[in-house]
């Protein structure tokens, strides 16, 4: 009988494990859901009907990378950090959105671009993808994935096709 008075303890210490992870979902769903916005051009417009620009792009290599659709929904800036803490999304990829926004549901990838700011040429806030928190293995994956992209020149490539400049390393390292 004593056994059974474990039990309890033992399912509580192995709950965390048994919390589905993003990446999971992900793959199990066949998409990644990207949340952007469609009027902030060069990031994410409409073009001859079709959603077109940086973010666009981007979330189009990320999905590739993990062998799934990319699902690019398109959603009023003010809404999105809402729409990811809900779980509607699975990231956004919308340049305005920083790190400080989102600290109390959301976390960030590793930076992807390094903008410069509009006065003298001084760095802005880089721009990283928000993630609902608690999903290590996704938020890695992700990481794994920018990492690819920027080693292969992709995001360079990228960058330098929508934002005329490659933002893809920080300022130090791109002189």
């Amino acid at each position: 009988m004593r056994p059974l008075y474990c039990l309890p303890a033992l399912f509580a210490l192995l709950s965390p494990l048994a919390q589905a992870e993003l990446l999971d979902d992900v793959w199990e769903r066949g998409s990644l859901r990207i949340a952007l916005a469609d009027d902030n051009p060069p990031y994410g417009f409409h073009e001859d009907g079709k959603l077109a620009g940086f973010d666009v792009e981007l979330g189009r290599a990320l999905a590739a990378e993990l062998n799934v659709e990319a699902d690019l929904l398109v959603e009023d800036g003010d809404k999105i950090l809402e729409g990811l803490r809900s779980g509607r999304y699975d990231i956004a990829l919308a340049p305005s959105l920083a790190p400080a926004q989102g600290q109390d549901a959301l976390e960030f990838s590793e930076p992807y671009a390094f903008p410069l700011a509009e006065a003298e040429g001084s760095a802005a806030q880089p721009m990283a993808i928000p993630l609902q928190k608690g999903n290590p293995a996704f938020r890695d994956k992700l990481n794994r994935v920018l990492a690819k992209l920027r080693s292969e020149g992709r995001l360079a490539t990228l960058s330098e096709h929508w934002l005329g400049r490659d933002l893809s390393q920080p300022p130090a390292a791109s002189r």
